[in-house]
């Protein structure tokens, strides 16, 4: 049995076009090595290829989702549609739950939602559903939305367009109460400075008073804050989070939800200072069931993933990635399951302290490059790494410091390379999705958002022979190649390694 070293290159996409292209650009010299002399491919992460629709784009949480499963498998994005659609969905049990609290206190509802189309934490749609079914249940009570501006997975001044796409959905009721940034509301890096200023808009009021929505979204802009750095804005109609009222939490994407929504149901809570009034919370899906289960939709079962499957066999491996992204991995690749990946030793590499990465690019790739190679010295069976920069930066719409993270990510590989050999382990590249491949369009426009470019698969093997695929044909493909007979759950899996 071969020693597998796999290295996930979070947003590194395969784009031929130049132009804006972070990844052409950077001069990766070990990794255009690496490419040129070593069997390689290229899977499709984006579209119907792995569940999503037409031209949308995929994202790291869904990669590595997909990388882990080793099949096809439901998304969020088109299921949570699928449900809203249905007509058993005014019968599901916390639904109802939730429409029998509204009734019996007379309170407000408070909807919390990342306002955009971007498909990776949340959906517009999902929001027009969700209004239309309280219109249906003959909710009176008022609805409080709380916008949350995005312009990381959409266009970077985007908001005012999502909000006029909903005031067709809006009366005397229903009311956008206040608008704020994803920076502060759904802030994943474990900085509860961040979260605390929008937990104290909701439950304060503590925020600009914004009566002409548009102006003070273009002041915001003229100042150079992007919709992802929107500041708690409170709209006229604004009203705060008061006892016995009820919270739902719209987005689908659990890890960006974490931090606010434990604030809201941990009476043990310790971020900071919070409400101490009983609040009724509720989600789409899970987020922390062990304080809440008032959640409306359940997560799919996914089992026998890559490392599940690895650790019930017995053999010994490691998890390495930095700490802005460790739980939404581990998470992801365990199928959506919250226990942990059993018999596995999950080495956290601390982010840098920064307001935004592209203050440092390289973030902690030299510590995670270490902390591999001090892995393969111990001998692991399988080891699974991540470097987050070309994600991370490449969202910050920064083409310089993009191109500094991938030099960053360059000079590890090469350390690592030559670590791997001297330790005889086989190693596997490849990206989760497409983001760095487009900073800059040909309209000179800055992109945040990811691409739905394809990603690189590599086994620096050169007796072997790959054929293009998708992300779903990774984890076969690894066990196939470690001669480890591949689990009935990814048996109709096609494996990337052409037939002998």
């Amino acid at each position: 049995m071969k020693k597998i070293l796999t290295i996930v290159l979070d947003g590194f996409g395969m784009r031929e076009d130049i132009y804006g292209n972070a990844v052409k650009n950077a001069g990766m010299t070990n990794f255009i090595s690496i490419w040129n002399n070593y069997p390689h491919c290229l899977l499709k992460s984006s579209g119907k290829a792995v569940g999503l629709p037409d031209g949308q784009c995929g994202n790291s949480a869904l990669g590595h989702k997909l990388i882990g499963s080793g099949r096809s498998i439901n998304n969020k994005l088109t299921t949570t549609l699928d449900n809203l659609k249905k007509t058993t969905f005014k019968n599901n049990i916390v639904f109802t739950k939730l429409l029998k609290d509204l009734r019996q206190d007379k309170k407000n509802l408070h909807i919390i939602t990342l306002l955009s189309d971007g498909g990776v934490s949340s959906h517009i749609d999902h929001l027009k559903l969700m209004l239309n079914e309280f219109k249906k249940a003959n909710v009176r009570n008022n609805i409080y939305i709380h916008v949350v501006s995005d312009g990381r997975d959409c266009d970077k001044y985007s908001v005012t367009k999502y909000i006029d796409e909903i005031t067709p959905f809006l009366d005397e009721t229903t009311k956008i109460a206040s608008i704020c940034g994803r920076y502060y509301a759904l802030d994943y890096t474990k900085d509860y400075k961040r979260t605390k200023i929008y937990y104290k808009l909701l439950f304060d009021g503590e925020g600009i008073e914004a009566l002409d929505i548009n102006r003070t979204i273009k002041l915001c802009y003229s100042k150079k804050l992007s919709d992802e750095y929107i500041p708690p804005l409170k709209t006229s109609n604004f009203s705060n989070i008061k006892k016995n009222d009820a919270v739902l939490f719209m987005n689908y994407e659990k890890n960006n939800q974490v931090q606010l929504y434990n604030s809201m149901v941990d009476d043990l809570f310790s971020g900071f200072n919070i409400y101490n009034e009983k609040i009724n919370v509720y989600s789409l899906y899970p987020i922390n069931k062990e304080l809440n289960k008032n959640n409306i939709f359940e997560n799919s079962k996914i089992d026998h993933t890559l490392n599940e499957y690895i650790s019930e066999l017995g053999l010994q491996q490691a998890i390495i990635a930095e700490s802005c992204n460790i739980d939404k991995i581990i998470y992801n690749l365990n199928g959506g399951k919250d226990e942990g990946i059993k018999s596995c030793d999950i080495y956290t590499i601390e982010s840098p302290k920064v307001d935004n990465y592209d203050l440092k690019p390289e973030m902690n790739s030299l510590t995670v490059a270490k902390t591999i190679i001090d892995c393969m010295e111990k001998d692991y069976d399988f080891i699974f790494a991540n470097f987050p920069n070309a994600s991370e930066v490449g969202h910050t719409g920064n083409y310089q410091a993009t191109i500094n993270a991938l030099q960053a990510i360059d000079v590890c590989l090469g350390k690592i390379i030559e670590t791997a050999q001297e330790n005889f382990y086989k190693v596997i590249i490849l990206g989760s999705h497409g983001k760095a491949d487009t900073i800059i369009d040909r309209n000179n426009s800055i992109i945040t958002r990811n691409t739905t470019s394809p990603v690189p698969f590599v086994i620096m093997d050169k007796k072997v022979k790959l054929n293009n695929g998708n992300l779903t044909n990774v984890a076969p493909t690894i066990l196939k190649y470690m001669d480890i007979a591949i689990p009935k759950e990814m048996k109709k899996t096609e494996i990337l390694l052409e037939k002998k």
